[in-house]
């Protein structure tokens, strides 16, 4: 067996050459925004925040970095990041094995586009996209949105700013975000330096406060924030596909809020129960021979 890593064209690679299967895990800075989210729900603790000294008076995010000694290539961090920054391979070919062997779920990413109320000409979402990840052209047939799906990150600034209600987006981490103005250093934007949707901003005092509809509660802002305490980013659910696995709850445990992961134990219970009542009825009737 043997292990690697290597850093180039703007990618971080680690890997491990087996036998018969070679695994890697990608990081594509490109997409990485330096959020705390894989490095939260990684089993293994093989992936961590590496702070970078900030130019021109404002913060960057930190870098992630991978310890190709720790890694399994189960991919839960892949599964969780907001931006598919993270990409696994068994042999060369995509692949999640954790959600392969059903132990970890996929995120909900739901999107629908309505192009033909689009107004002609109209670009707003294409313009205030803060990923950059949206696209307008005209066409014989009309208007033409191009998203690139498994790039959002649920901000939802696309419908908020769609003048025809042309497209929906739903959030897959829902939460909250708590600022204490009180413990905030006077004058300090490091949170809207790093913030990757453009969640945050500021008002008349020069005081920091979070628009909740747009934030997806990835935490780079919690990364930079100098005051403890300042800042504080809590989940409370995760929408995903459904899923019943002991890794999975534990990994939502890490990410979410107790009452969060309440509410999912809770749901749980609650479709093992339908599934059983249903199963009965079923019973019922093959024992009444279909009637």
């Amino acid at each position: 067996m043997k292990r690697y890593k290597k850093e180039e064209n703007g990618k971080l690679e680690v890997g491990q050459i087996l036998y018969t299967k070679r695994f890697a895990l990608t990081l594509d800075r490109s997409l990485c925004k330096g959020c705390e989210l894989c490095s939260l729900v990684c089993p293994r603790g093989a992936i961590s925040l590496v702070p970078v000294e900030g130019g021109d008076g404002k913060a960057v995010a930190p870098l992630v970095d991978v310890d190709e000694n720790l890694c399994d290539f189960h991919g839960i961090c892949a599964v969780v990041c907001p931006f598919s920054a993270i990409r696994i391979t068994v042999n060369g070919d995509g692949e999640l094995p954790a959600v392969k062997s059903k132990v970890f779920p996929t995120l909900s990413r739901d999107i629908e586009v309505r192009a033909e109320k689009c107004p002609p000409g109209c670009k707003k979402c294409e313009e205030t996209c803060p990923l950059g990840i949206v696209s307008v052209r005209e066409s014989d047939a009309g208007t033409v949105v191009d998203i690139q799906k498994e790039l959002c990150a649920g901000c939802q600034i696309c419908w908020m700013e769609c003048p025809a209600d042309a497209i929906e987006v739903g959030k897959f981490i829902e939460g909250a975000i708590h600022i204490d103005r009180k413990l905030c250093p006077d004058g300090c934007k490091s949170c809207l330096d790093v913030c990757p949707v453009n969640a945050l901003a500021v008002d008349a005092d020069s005081k920091v406060f979070a628009k909740d509809i747009n934030c997806i509660y990835c935490g780079a802002c919690v990364s930079v924030c100098p005051a403890e305490g300042a800042l504080r980013v809590e989940r409370t659910a995760v929408r995903h596909s459904p899923v019943n696995s002991g890794a999975w709850n534990r990994g939502l445990q890490k990410l979410t809020s107790a009452g969060g992961l309440a509410r999912e134990l809770g749901a749980g219970r609650a479709d093992r129960a339908r599934a059983a009542v249903k199963s009965l009825e079923l019973a019922e009737v093959d024992k009444d021979g279909g009637k």
